[in-house]
C-alpha cells in the first residue's frame, strides 16, 4: 500500500507485539468459560483413548473439536508428567488452564503467519500483513482468541482453506490442492459447520474442472480431505459411519432444532430470528470493519467493472455471504458464530480504506479510525475483550438491551478473589452455571441454584441477565445485595448475602 511509509519489517514487529500484548497478559486469570471446563475433560479422555488404544474415546462431542483436543490434550499430558499432578483440583486448575490457552494461542499465531504467507502470494507482503492485522486485532476477535474454545481456530482454518484453493486455481499448483483438503479436514474436525466450506470448494472446483476436462484437482481435494480427516480422528478407524452420523445428527438436533437461550430486543428466546446476526455484526464488529466494507462496496459501485472474470473477492464473497445467510436457519444462534466472517470483512475493509486514501490523498482518516476503533478499545477493554460492543451502541448497557451479554465465566477469577477477601474460603455459594467457579473454588461449596434451595448456600451470585431463582422467590429466605462486579461498564456479577430470619 503506497501510503504506508513504514518499513515492512518494522510493521511486522509492531503487529507481532500487538498480537502478544493483547493475548498474553492476564491470560492466566481472565476467563474460565463453561465450555472450557468440558473441553479440559474431553481433551484428557481423547489422549487416554490414544494411549490405551480405545479409539472410540476420541469422539467426545458432535462439534467434534478434535483439533482442539489435539492442541490441548498433549500439553495437558506433558504437564501431568512434569508436575505429577494427575487429578484436577482447584489449586492446579489455573496452571492447566494457562497451559492449554497458551497452546491454543501459539497455534493461532502459527496459522496467522501462514495466512500472511498465503495472502502475500496473491497480494504484496505489506497488504497481506495489514489485512491480517485488521482482523487479528479486532477486539471481539481478540477476546475469543483468549478463550479455550474453537471459533477462532475454525475461522483461521476456513480462511486458509479458501486461500489455498484459490492459489491452486491461480497457479495450477496441485500441492495447494492438497493443502486445501488438509485444512478443510482440520476445519471440519474443529466444527462440523465447516462442511459448508468443503461443499462450496468442491462445487467451485468441479465447475472449473469440467471446463478444463480434467478432474484431477477436485479428486486431490476430496482425497486429501478424507485422508487427513481419518488420520487425525481415530474414532473413524473404529466406526466411521457411526461417528460421522453422530456428528451430523447431533448437530441437527442441537443446532437446528433445539436452539439456545438468548435475550434479543429484551425478550428471552431460543431462536434469535433473522435480525440476530445483522445485529451481532453491527454490535461485535468494530466500526472500522463496517465502514471499510461499505467503502469497498461504494468503490465498486462508483466505477465500471473492468472485467467479468471470477476474482478472489468474488470467490470469497460467495462463500462468506452464503455462510452468513445459511446461519439464519439453525435455531441455535450465538454471536461468536460470526467470527468466521472477520477475516473476509478485514479483506474488504482494507481495500475500502485504500480507496478512501486514494480519494483523499491522505492516510489521516484511516489512521484515526484504527486508533479510535481498534487501539483505544484494546486499551480500555483489557483483558475482557469478549465483552466488547461497538461504540455505536453508546455503552454496554444499551447493547445489552439489544442482545443480552452471555456471562461465559468472564471475570470469574476477580469474582472469586473478592469473595475470598470478604468472606473467606468456607462460604457456600449459589450459581446458575457452577462450572467456572467450581474449577477454581472449593467444589463442594458451589451449588446449582436451579437444583437446591437457598438453605444450601450463604451467597447468591447472579451473572448479567440472570434473575432471582424460583426456589428463592418461593421461600422465606431473604438475600440482600452486597456488591457488584462491573466489567467494561456492565454490571456483570451481583453478589447477594443471605440474611438471618
Amino acid at each position: 500500500m503506497p501510503w504506508v511509509k513504514i518499513n515492512k519489517y518494522w510493521l511486522s514487529i509492531i503487529i507481532v507485539l500487538l498480537f502478544c500484548i493483547t493475548r498474553v497478559p492476564r491470560l492466566h486469570n481472565d476467563v474460565v468459560n463453561p465450555d472450557a471446563v468440558n473441553w479440559h475433560y474431553r481433551s484428557q479422555q481423547f489422549i487416554n483413548g490414544l494411549k490405551y488404544k480405545q479409539f472410540e474415546k476420541t469422539y467426545q462431542h458432535y462439534h467434534p473439536g478434535v483439533t482442539l483436543m489435539w492442541i490441548a490434550g498433549i500439553p495437558i499430558e506433558i504437564t501431568k508428567q512434569i508436575t505429577k499432578e494427575i487429578v484436577y483440583t482447584q489449586a492446579n486448575f489455573p496452571l492447566f488452564h494457562l497451559v492449554v490457552k497458551s497452546s491454543v494461542i501459539f497455534v493461532q499465531a502459527l496459522l496467522t503467519i501462514f495466512i500472511i504467507y498465503l495472502l502475500s502470494k496473491l497480494l504484496s507482503f505489506k497488504n497481506a500483513l495489514l489485512i491480517t492485522g485488521l482482523f487479528t486485532l479486532e477486539p471481539f476477535f481478540v477476546g475469543n482468541s483468549r478463550l479455550f474454545h474453537m471459533d477462532i481456530l475454525l475461522s483461521l482454518f476456513v480462511f486458509i482453506s479458501l486461500l489455498c484453493f484459490w492459489i491452486s486455481l491461480k497457479e495450477q499448483d496441485l500441492k495447494y490442492a492438497i493443502l486445501t483438503g488438509v485444512f478443510l479436514g482440520l476445519s471440519f474436525l474443529t466444527k462440523s459447520v465447516a462442511i459448508l466450506a468443503f461443499a462450496y470448494i468442491l462445487a467451485v472446483s468441479t465447475y472449473k474442472d469440467l471446463f478444463q476436462k480434467n478432474i484431477k484437482r477436485t479428486l486431490i481435494v476430496i482425497l486429501s480431505f478424507l485422508f487427513f480427516l481419518f488420520l487425525f480422528f481415530p474414532a473413524l478407524w473404529v466406526k466411521p459411519i457411526h461417528y460421522l452420523g453422530e456428528i451430523f445428527s447431533e448437530a441437527e438436533r442441537v443446532g437446528i432444532r433445539k436452539g439456545h437461550k438468548q435475550i434479543v430486543l429484551g425478550e428471552s428466546t431460543k431462536n434469535g430470528g433473522v435480525l440476530f446476526y445483522p445485529l451481532v455484526l453491527i454490535m461485535k464488529a468494530s466500526p472500522l470493519l463496517i465502514v471499510g466494507s461499505l467503502l469497498f462496496v461504494f468503490a465498486g459501485l462508483s466505477r465500471k467493472a473492468k472485467t467479468k472474470s471470477f476474482t478472489l473477492t468474488t470467490f470469497l464473497s460467495l462463500f462468506y455471504w452464503g455462510y452468513f445467510f445459511i446461519m439464519f436457519v439453525p435455531s441455535k444462534k450465538l454471536d461468536r458464530y460470526l467470527l468466521v466472517m472477520f477475516p473476509y470483512l478485514a479483506y474488504l475493509s482494507y481495500f475500502g480504506l485504500k480507496y478512501l486514501v486514494k480519494k483523499m490523498k491522505s492516510p489521516l482518516v484511516p489512521i484515526l479510525l484504527v486508533v479510535t476503533f481498534i487501539l483505544l478499545p484494546l486499551a480500555t477493554n483489557f483483558p475482557y475483550y469478549f465483552t466488547y460492543v461497538s461504540p455505536l451502541f453508546m455503552g454496554a448497557d444499551n447493547a445489552n438491551k439489544v442482545i443480552g451479554q452471555k456471562p461465559f465465566g468472564v471475570g470469574v477469577f476477580d469474582l472469586r478473589d473478592r469473595i475470598l477477601n470478604k468472606y473467606g474460603s468456607d462460604i457456600r455459594i449459589g450459581f446458575y452455571d457452577t462450572k467456572p467457579m467450581k474449577s477454581i473454588y472449593s467444589n463442594s461449596k458451589v451449588v446449582d441454584v436451579r437444583v437446591v434451595g437457598p438453605s444450601h448456600y450463604d451467597l447468591l451470585v447472579l451473572a448479567v441477565n440472570e434473575q432471582f431463582p424460583e426456589k428463592i422467590r418461593n421461600s422465606n429466605h431473604l438475600f440482600k445485595k452486597d456488591f457488584s462486579l462491573y466489567i467494561n461498564g456492565l454490571e456483570y456479577w451481583r453478589v447477594y448475602v443471605k440474611e438471618n430470619k
